[in-house]
């Protein structure tokens, strides 16, 4: 464990030091919007990539017991990857069918358990040492973000036309321009608060983790002894931060599609 280091949980910060004469990852992507001075890391690319792989693994793994009735119908009696599956969706089902009812619930399901799947797996990996979570990066967050923006908005007009846009309005009509305004402003602000709020909490629990590490290798030798706590910290918030995404992602959807004034 004596690699138990900063920079093996954020290996992102290895890419901007870059060896003499070498341009990086700026010359293929263009210098960063926010930040033109910086660089261009693709570490979090890297690794979302590694994440949708292993996701993908563990789906035709527990896709196997749904081959027939018979075994589909019987439980496993014990955690395996289909049986964490179906408590997972079971959990997410029941929370959606509560905010915005039984048949909307049915139909944005596979977005939500995808979101719920996805980042909570993402948080995980960085407790492990040597992988980089990906949803530690405001680029990743921001993506699942804008998808439940968009989502969210599309399905407002569907379900109630251009009436959908009289909420942005506001009840009383001279006071509409304001409440456009806000209600515009409220609505951008969705897609960044999400994402911040995964980006923040992600970044700081796997900081203190890895800070830690370094001082128990420093002091005791045994780095893997004194962040166990805040190993067992870390397991929580990244449980609660991937349902709060998906609690708020589905509390937009259901203001959304909802028929009465809101």
């Amino acid at each position: 464990m004596a690699d138990y280091t900063f920079i093996d949980l954020f290996p992102d910060i290895a890419n901007r030091e870059y060896e003499e004469g070498v341009q990086g990852w700026n010359d293929v992507f263009g210098d960063p919007i926010i930040d033109a001075a910086g660089s261009v890391g693709i570490t979090h690319v890297v690794f979302t990539g590694v994440l949708v792989v292993a996701l993908t693994v563990l789906a035709l793994i527990a896709r196997r017991k749904y081959r027939t009735p018979e075994t589909a119908l019987v439980p496993d009696g014990k955690l395996t990857v289909a049986s964490f599956f179906e408590v997972l969706f079971d959990a997410v089902l029941n929370m959606m069918t509560d905010i915005m009812g039984e048949k909307a619930a049915k139909k944005y399901f596979p977005l939500i358990a995808t979101l719920a799947v996805f980042i909570l797996l993402g948080n995980l990996m960085g407790l492990v040492v040597g992988l980089y979570p990906p949803t530690s990066n405001l680029n990743t967050g921001l993506a699942c973000a804008i998808v439940v923006f968009v989502v969210y908005n599309i399905g407002g007009f569907m379900e109630q036309g251009l009436g959908y846009a009289k909420h942005f309005l506001g009840p009383v009509i001279y006071l509409a321009p304001l409440m456009l305004i806000i209600e515009l402003l409220s609505h951008a602000f969705r897609p960044i608060s999400l994402s911040a709020r995964l980006t923040g909490n992600m970044s700081g629990d796997h900081m203190v983790i890895a800070v830690f590490g370094d001082i128990a290798e420093g002091i005791i030798q045994v780095p893997f002894l004194l962040p166990i706590p805040f190993l067992f910290l870390g397991f929580l918030v990244s449980i609660i931060q991937a349902v709060v995404f998906a609690l708020l992602s589905t509390i937009y959807i259901a203001l959304a599609i909802h028929h009465e004034e809101h």
